[in-house]
């Protein structure tokens, strides 16, 4: 039988298997995706859309409109970011730099993704609260519809989930302790360093919270607006500054981190110049898409430059030290894949059966008046109204019982796959981010 969910698709870009330059060009700004968004839903064979932007993958969630598949809308896409020159630096881009999943696998793939298995970091506890984020802000714009707000809500459940009936949680891995681990060692032989934060997001503050439990060093809070970052400066006991200023060159921090929205690079050879330390390294940490660092700072000699893709290789010891969790994660995501299967076979065929139960409780309920007004006049009212319940009971019954039982066949035979097949496909996943 057809995959029940045969219209939903994802179209996915992660870093591991693209380059981050298309990562870039996918990565729709802030203050943009509304309109950009409604712009791109318009341009591709869908009817609904969800758009999930990290700092390490793109996500278009859809629900296909009859007849097109998953490639249609990968198209669509690369002609919406793409074509007419919109782009003014080319970007090197191959087909299997997609991954393209419809039905039941990009089901899947979406439990996996909300469940932190498919990320950089297994087990990052950051990514559900950005794919809620993503799904909350394409409802508001009206690009999501009924049967995104059914996926997304067994999405949410089956992460909620893994997180709680495995062991994933209870040692939280993310980008931030990445960076976090390389600080160690940079700030344990230099107490005086000045660690520079760029930007007033949520990463910036969980990195100044994770440096300032272990460290005493110097923080410098720096944004366009300085104002933004002041209860930051208060709360970790750091000094505040414009970003203009700091470009300038009036300071000279030994580690920068940046994560901002900026659609263009802030940094570039030149004016990092005016801020490199007269003496050693500069340790620059961009953890922004689109990067806040130009390119070609990292062939800079006294610049160690860090990004989420370098920062990608630091995640590896993790994937490998968490194959069992994963495995288990798999099996409840196999669970919830089934029951949502099974859940939607119903949403399809429920006004079916509703129909076919209602023309054959018309049939019965016309057959019953002929036999009390011949075989059975002698009934009271008050039987015959009893007769009519029971008889419309099992009519209902034997209706909707054989469904929720082929249904049950249907999902075993077509809508998941057996738990020694879900767990190779997730190993050999990781595999190949390696």
């Amino acid at each position: 039988m057809k995959d029940i969910t045969s219209n939903i698709a994802t179209i996915s870009v992660r870093i591991g298997r693209s380059g981050i330059g298309l990562l870039e060009a996918l990565t729709i700004s802030f203050e943009r995706r509304s309109e950009k968004l409604s712009s791109l839903k318009s341009a591709l064979p869908v009817d609904e859309l969800v758009y999930i932007a990290t700092c390490n993958r793109v996500e278009f969630v859809v629900v296909l409109k009859h007849g097109h598949n998953a490639t249609a809308v990968r198209n669509g896409i690369l002609d919406f970011c793409f074509g007419s020159g919109s782009q003014s630096t080319p970007i090197d881009f191959e087909p299997d730099h997609f991954s393209l999943r419809m039905g039941s696998d990009a089901v899947r793939h979406l439990f996996d993704v909300a469940s932190s298995l498919d990320s950089v970091v297994v087990g990052e506890a950051q990514i559900l609260g950005q794919v809620k984020d993503a799904y909350q802000f394409c409802r508001d714009a009206e690009l999501a519809g009924p049967v995104l707000d059914r996926l997304f809500a067994a999405a949410f459940k089956t992460a909620k989930l893994v997180r709680t009936k495995t062991p994933i949680g209870e040692k939280p891995v993310s980008m931030a302790s990445l960076v976090l681990v390389k600080l160690k060692d940079i700030l344990a032989e230099n107490h005086d360093a000045i660690v520079a934060m760029i930007g007033s997001g949520t990463m910036t503050e969980k990195l100044a919270r994770g440096i300032r439990a272990k460290f005493d060093n110097p923080l410098l809070f720096v944004n366009r607006t300085p104002s933004r970052v002041e209860e930051l400066g208060q709360k970790y006991s750091g000094s505040v500054e414009s970003l203009e200023r700091f470009i300038e060159g009036n300071y000279h921090p030994t580690v920068i981190i940046s994560a901002t929205s900026s659609p263009n690079a802030i940094f570039t050879c030149e004016n990092l110049s005016g801020i490199i330390p007269s003496s050693g390294l500069l340790y620059a940490f961009d953890l922004a898409i689109p990067r806040d660092f130009h390119a070609d700072i990292a062939n800079l000699a006294d610049v160690e430059l860090w990004n989420v893709e370098s920062l990608n290789r630091l995640s590896r010891s993790n994937r490998r030290e968490r194959f069992k969790i994963v495995d288990q994660a798999g099996i409840i995501i196999e669970e919830q894949l089934k029951l949502f299967m099974k859940k939607e076979f119903s949403q399809m065929i429920t006004p079916l059966m509703q129909s076919a139960a209602e023309e054959s409780r018309d049939m019965a309920l016309e057959s019953l008046e002929q036999l009390f007004d011949t075989k059975l006049a002698h009934l009271s009212p008050a039987d015959r109204e009893l007769l009519k319940h029971w008889g419309n009971k099992a009519i209902s019954r034997a209706t909707f019982l054989p469904v929720k039982q082929l249904a049950e066949e249907i999902i075993d035979l077509d809508g998941g796959r057996s738990d020694s097949d879900s767990q190779g496909r997730r190993r050999s996943a990781i595999a190949v981010s390696q």
